[in-house]
This record gives C-alpha cells, structure tokens and sequence, in this order.
C-alpha cells in the first residue's frame, strides 16, 4: 500500500511540475518582455534576482523549442505530401525519431547554457543602470535562444540553395529527367523497406 502512495506522490509531483515548467518553455520567448517594463516602472530597484531567473529559465525553453524545431520539417513536408500518419517511418522509426529528438533538445540546453555564459563573460550584469539593465534584458535572449536562431538560420539557408537549385532544374530537362528518376528509385526503396518491416512484424 505505501508503494502505491509513493507512486501516487511522484505522479502528483510530476502533474504539478508539467503544470509549471511548460507554460514557462512554451511562452519563454515572449517572457523577456516582463523586464523592461518592471525597469521601466521602477528604474533604480535591483533586477539581479530576476536575471538569475531568467539565466536558469532560459536554457530550458531553449530546449523545448529545439524539440519542436528538430522534427518540424519533416512534419510539414509529410504533410503535403499527404504521408502524415507514415512519417516516423520514413524517417527512420521510432528509435531514430527520438534519438534525433532528445539529442537537439540537449544541444538547445548546452548550447544555450554556453551562449549565456559567453554572455556574462563579455557584459555581465551590474545593476543600477536603467538604460544598462533593459540593454542587458534585451541581449539576453538572443544568447538564451542562439542554439534555436541557428538552427532556423541554417535550415534557412540550406532551403535557399534548394531553391536555387529548383529555379535551376524547372529550365534543365536533362535534369528534370535524373530528378524523377532519382525520386522513382527512393519511392521503390521506401515501399520495399516497408513491405519488410511489415513481413518481420
């Protein structure tokens, strides 16, 4: 009986944590307006508890937003191309989906806790200043959030030179011609990759 209360206690604790940490991650980006408008009401008060806050906050809405962004491509694209319900497969299943996941969402809380750290090595935060502190306020997210800005960054970039490549392909038949093929032959793969899977399950 007290095993089952034990696991009862932990469940709670986890529902009230769950309750607490996500809308945090998730509303993390527009929290760093809060700040200035407290520095604004009150500019000679000493903001440095509410830095820390947001030093140790930060990282973790860093790592949720990573996770959304690591499979979000893929998601979109399998949806329109109508593959929705077969995504993680073609992806690689689940073991590689999740694998892909918690190594981004580990990447966005390191990279940040390092980009914050590189940031209150070069401009540390000294309070009593007012145009000091909103200047500090307003850097930090961007070093909060570096490792999110350049994912979305390089896969900005790389969807550029696909385009270009897409611009240079729409006036190359020979091109245009290797491109089906290439895409025949994936397809064929993918189908019997699948009918394999499912003979072994």
């Amino acid at each position: 009986m007290e095993f089952l209360k034990g696991i009862a206690r932990s469940l709670v604790g986890l529902i009230v944590l769950n309750i607490v940490l996500v809308p945090i991650m998730v509303l993390g980006p527009l929290l760093y307006v809060i700040p200035l408008f407290c520095i604004a009401a009150n500019p000679q008060d000493d903001f440095s508890g509410l830095a820390q806050l947001y030093f140790w906050l930060g990282p973790l809405s860093c790592a949720f937003w990573m996770l959304v962004s690591c499979h979000w491509q893929t998601v979109r694209r399998a949806r329109r191309e109508g593959r929705l319900a077969t995504w993680r497969e073609s992806e690689g299943g689940m073991l590689h989906t999740v694998t892909k996941a918690a190594v981004y969402m580990f990447a966005g809380l390191f990279g940040s806790l390092f980009f914050e750290i590189t940031f209150l090595v070069v401009f540390n935060f000294r309070p009593g200043n007012p145009y000091r502190d909103m200047l500090w306020f307003t850097i930090l997210p961007f070093a909060n959030f570096a490792p999110v800005i350049l994912l979305w960054l390089s896969r900005w970039m790389r969807s550029r030179k696909q385009g270009y490549f897409i611009t240079r392909a729409k006036n190359d038949p020979d091109l245009q011609d290797q491109l089906r093929a290439a895409s025949l032959y994936a397809k064929n793969l993918r189908t019997k990759d699948a009918h394999c899977w499912q003979e072994e399950g």
